[in-house]
């Protein structure tokens, strides 16, 4: 019994994350998931976000993107960045080795790991 509480809470929880936090209706839901059926369009929408300081939105419609084109490097790629924004480069690592080397100049991905690395250590001292 208490396993279940537990699980419907966990589900509740994470359904509460995946939700845009700027959304306010089934309508608006409808829009952002209809702008992420498309890739460009949804990194667009990402883009945008950030640009707003909606950083968990963004986080969020980026992983929506992901979900239907999971090979998406420049998704996954941006997705990356966006969790060294908000100090998780743990996060951000495991998205950069989802990451083919050879699709980006020579030091390109390790220059971005060590780039999130260095932003998050500078923030905890």
């Amino acid at each position: 019994m208490a396993l279940s509480t537990i699980r419907a809470a966990i589900l509740l929880f994470s359904l509460a994350v995946s939700a845009p936090l700027a959304a306010q209706s089934l309508e608006q839901l409808d829009a952002l998931s209809d702008q992420t059926a498309d890739e460009a369009t949804g990194i667009a929408t990402a883009r945008e976000q950030v640009s707003r300081g909606e950083l968990l939105e963004a986080l969020a419609t980026l992983e929506r993107v992901l979900t239907v084109f999971p090979e998406s490097d420049e998704a996954r790629f941006f997705h990356a960045v966006t969790l060294c924004w908000i100090d998780d480069p743990q996060g951000a690592d495991v998205e950069f080795a989802r990451l083919d080397e050879d699709d980006y100049a020579p030091g390109t991905l390790q220059q971005a790991r060590d780039n999130c690395r260095a932003a998050t250590e500078g923030e905890q001292q």
